[in-house]
């Protein structure tokens, strides 16, 4: 048996050291999330190995939430870099008051996150946001991709902090973003609410409102919080 498991630590260790290699580029080439890494005939030239190690060595990757691997487009930096699906172990938790507890972790956090990304945002976080915005506006049905567009929307609010420990704390914002959305899916009028409440925060840190984007993030909160209540009772 240890002879067996010694044999699958060598079929491992090849891939592993590679994704390590991996991780080191990114970091020299200052790559950021949403960037897309080179073609995996490239990688595999870079590091002289197999593509078929390469991409054992995405698969590490995609598991620590480094990279997201897109069918037909490219393997790209992930938004969460590094950080696991279930950081918190929030699927541990008790799910029946999940939904309220996530809600309530974001009426702590998300209006400080707001009010913080006023004060840091740089031009280019501005212009980020702005993208989001316009993308999430053309969209004219809540479906999957709304509730991704949500989560980008969030996330580059945190990234306007230019603080890596609250970026990292997104994920709980993203997880209540996920589920919130499966109960209000059917609810145009959300959907219509939470589209505006995305465009006034982003105006309000555009022009440096502190006091008007802590306002906006924390009514954004409860106002969805109320459209899941109210999805609930139909249930």
């Amino acid at each position: 048996m240890r002879r067996n498991s010694d044999k699958m630590s060598n079929i491992d260790a090849l891939p592993m050291a590679i994704a390590q290699k991996v991780k080191t580029m990114i970091i020299q080439r200052e790559m950021k999330p949403g960037d897309r890494l080179p073609t995996e005939k490239e990688l595999a030239e870079l590091f002289e190995v197999s593509r078929s190690t390469l991409r054992e060595a995405m698969k590490f990757l995609r598991a620590e939430n480094v990279v997201i691997i897109r069918q037909g487009s490219g393997t790209f930096i992930s938004a969460g870099t590094g950080i696991g699906e279930d950081p918190l172990g929030l699927h541990f938790t008790n799910q029946k008051y999940l939904i309220q507890n996530l809600f309530e972790t974001r009426m702590l956090i998300e209006p400080q996150i707001t009010g913080l990304a006023v004060q840091r945002a740089t031009h280019q976080d501005i212009r980020n946001l702005e993208r989001i915005v316009k993308e999430m506006e053309q969209i004219e049905i809540n479906g999957t991709s709304t509730a991704e567009m949500d989560v980008q929307f969030h996330t580059a609010v945190a990234e306007c902090t230019h603080n890596e420990v609250l970026i990292r704390v997104v994920p709980i914002i993203n997880e209540s973003i996920r589920r919130s959305h499966l109960e209000t899916q059917y609810d145009l009028e959300s959907f219509k609410r939470a589209k505006r409440s995305h465009r006034d925060i982003y105006k309000a840190i555009a022009d440096g409102n502190f006091m008007e984007a802590k306002f906006l993030a924390e009514r954004h909160v409860w106002e969805t919080l109320t459209d899941v209540r109210e999805g609930e009772k139909y249930e």
